[in-house]
């Protein structure tokens, strides 16, 4: 029994490892999630990536899922800077939803702090807001509910990305493709 369970936990490692690979590939640029709303202030020219298109049934839920696609983008890239400018947008954009309070303290913890580290621990509060506010909402396409297991010491987190390829951004480039598609929101 005892080496079941030894078995079993290096098994697990193994596919963990394998999956969680550290991968140095250029970074991503996948903010620009919907037709309509569109940034154009992201760094390594990734804008060539093929960008799944997804609407929703209504504008501000739009504004609110490509704001914060740009915020995931920048912790892709672990960039600060942009993230607190994403977060910005991001909290108007929250500020006009009557359900968002939650998503709007975090967004706003974005915004405030310079540390990305900071910023990502945020963003696993804002993720799980974002996805809940977009359920249901999708009026075509596709939104791929991700999933790191690595992520904050083993615990696991989850982000929203508009294409199914895994950019992680809770690792940036240190493990950059770690995870899997875990859900598709349609």
């Amino acid at each position: 029994m005892k080496n079941r369970l030894i078995i079993a936990v290096l098994a697990l490692s193994m596919t963990a490892a394998y999956s969680c690979k550290t991968d140095k590939k250029p970074q991503a640029d996948d903010h620009r999630a919907t037709e309509q709303h569109d940034h154009a202030s992201h760094k390594d020219g990734a804008d060539d990536r093929k960008q799944e298109s997804v609407t929703f049934k209504d504008e501000k839920t739009g504004q609110v899922y490509d704001h914060y696609i740009h915020v995931k983008a920048a912790l892709v890239n672990t960039d600060a800077g942009e993230a607190q400018k994403g977060a910005r947008m991001l909290v108007t954009a929250l500020s006009e939803n009557d359900n968002a309070d939650k998503a709007l303290q975090f967004a706003r913890a974005i915004e405030a702090s310079e540390d990305v580290e900071a910023q990502r621990e945020s963003f696993f509060g804002l993720s799980e807001e974002i996805t809940g506010l977009v359920s249901g909402q999708i009026a075509s396409g596709a939104v791929y509910k991700q999933y790191c297991p690595m992520a904050f010491n083993n615990k696991g987190a989850s982000w929203l990305s508009s294409e199914e390829a895994v950019l992680n951004p809770y690792f940036g480039d240190k493990m950059l493709k770690c995870g899997t598609v875990e859900e598709v929101l349609e």
